[in-house]
């Protein structure tokens, strides 16, 4: 697999989430963010390409790669730290998926859980769309999300899911209990009916306005990982 970008490449090379074959890099870009992949592309004892614009263009076929690219594998799952984890089901769009990732590892959260599906085809958009947080996450796809998640409640956890129901509280109420397990559902299904009914608690978002529609996924995380941050630092 072929990933293009700074971002991307630094992320992949310093984060050990997957394997790096080659680098391919601009041989006239001798700016210091590009010394500084070539520093830790030899320090990692990877293979270095340093071509010509034309020949960089024919390895890499994005338009926005900036002059660095790299042949990468797919990366494996992790295994989790015991701390907060946020489940993500449903949001479907790398773009969306990535900015979601981008959200969490800024502010210092540590595990993604997936449903299965096929990653293979957007891992190179998600490692973009997530300025490289998609391999400084530990990200899990499990194949039984039901199974899994009951594990992590066996296990301690506290299961929250963003839904708004009759037995559902303001998010802005709540103080979250140590070692909490977030279920966020996409706009097209939201969260199945089998996982809600593990959780502990169903929150929704109250507004500052009369306005009858929902956030979308990323700007529900938006606000839970920002109340989870504030929460958390105050400890």
């Amino acid at each position: 697999m072929i990933i293009e970008g700074a971002i991307a490449v630094k992320a992949a090379i310093n984060n050990h989430k997957r394997i790096v074959n080659k680098v391919y890099i601009n041989k006239e870009k001798k700016t210091k963010d590009f010394n500084y992949i070539r520093k830790i592309v030899k320090a990692n004892s990877i293979e270095l390409l340093e071509l010509e614009s034309e020949e960089l263009s024919k390895v890499l076929q994005g338009k926005s790669h900036g002059g660095v690219g790299a042949d990468v594998s797919l990366r494996q799952n992790d295994e989790f730290i015991e701390d907060d984890i946020f489940y993500l089901d449903g949001i479907e769009d790398p773009f969306n998926l990535g900015y979601a990732m981008r959200t969490l590892y800024a502010f210092g959260l540590k595990n993604v859980l997936l449903s299965k599906r096929d990653y293979a085809n957007m891992e190179a958009q998600l490692l973009k769309s997530s300025a490289g947080a998609y391999d400084m996450l530990n990200v899990k796809v499990c194949e039984d999300p039901l199974k899994e998640i009951k594990g992590y409640r066996n296990n301690g956890y506290t299961l929250y899911g963003l839904y708004r129901g009759e037995n559902s509280r303001d998010i802005f109420d709540v103080e979250f209990k140590e070692k909490a397990l977030f279920m966020l559902g996409g706009e097209k299904r939201g969260i199945s009916s089998e996982l809600l009914e593990l959780c502990h608690e169903y929150l929704y978002i109250s507004y500052g306005s009369d306005f009858r529609n929902a956030l979308n996924a990323c700007g529900a995380l938006d606000v839970v990982a920002t109340l989870l941050y504030v929460q958390r630092r105050k400890r």
